[in-house]
């Protein structure tokens, strides 16, 4: 990378390099997408909405392919997020763990899978509780006259089976989300530290320590 690569920071008793500390990212954002109590779970996922504004919102690390430096998560293609991202795909994603006392933030492009290999496997692969969100009559966001689930009333005590929720996955979409810039920030009493890393293609091509 540089020559700012022969230096360390020590995070849990284990000295890392600058390569070191761009490893260690991407392990933390797989093992936030394969374990359920993982702080790097959720992120929240801002895009740039019709009035050229900021807008957030939290959703699932799916799945990490560390080596396509790609973070997938699922969506409903009534969403506002996904008409964002139909406008313009520069999309952010900032996880943070504060047991783990690190933040990890993406810059990425968007590319949206809707009806295709990718989506349909992914589909399958949803739980009963995760397609109700797929299964309301009006779009994410709708004005409502009264509370509402969205969905039938009856879903909220008992779950769908494949031939009532397979009629939505007209609704549901993949998001993959290919990172070209990745900052690293681990928090310490003792004085924070902080890597940036850049990628063109899905490889590293530059990497920098910087200051918190």
């Amino acid at each position: 990378m540089n020559k700012q690569d022969d230096e360390f920071i020590t995070y849990n008793d284990t000295k890392y390099n600058l390569q070191g500390i761009e490893t260690l990212a991407w392990k933390k954002l797989v093992n936030g997408s394969v374990k359920k109590k993982n702080g790097f779970r959720t992120m929240c996922v801002g895009t740039i909405d019709e009035k050229n504004a900021a807008a957030l919102r939290i959703v699932v690390n799916r799945k990490v392919d560390e080596v396509h430096k790609t973070i997938f998560f699922h969506t409903d293609n009534r969403s506002r997020k996904y008409n964002d991202l139909t406008k313009d795909n520069r999309i952010s994603l900032l996880f943070y763990d504060g047991r783990q006392r690190v933040q990890i933030v993406v810059k990425a492009y968007a590319t949206i899978h809707t009806s295709n290999t990718l989506s349909n496997d992914r589909w399958k692969a949803t739980s009963p509780q995760a397609r109700l969100g797929y299964m309301t009559n009006e779009p994410p966001n709708a004005k409502s006259d009264q509370l509402t689930l969205g969905y039938e009333e009856r879903f909220a005590i008992t779950k769908p089976i494949d031939d009532e929720s397979n009629p939505f996955e007209k609704n549901f979409s993949v998001v993959a989300c290919t990172v070209y810039e990745l900052e690293f920030l681990y928090l310490d009493f003792q004085g924070n530290r902080k890597a940036n890393f850049y990628y063109e293609n899905s490889v590293l091509v530059d990497g920098n320590w910087a200051v918190p």
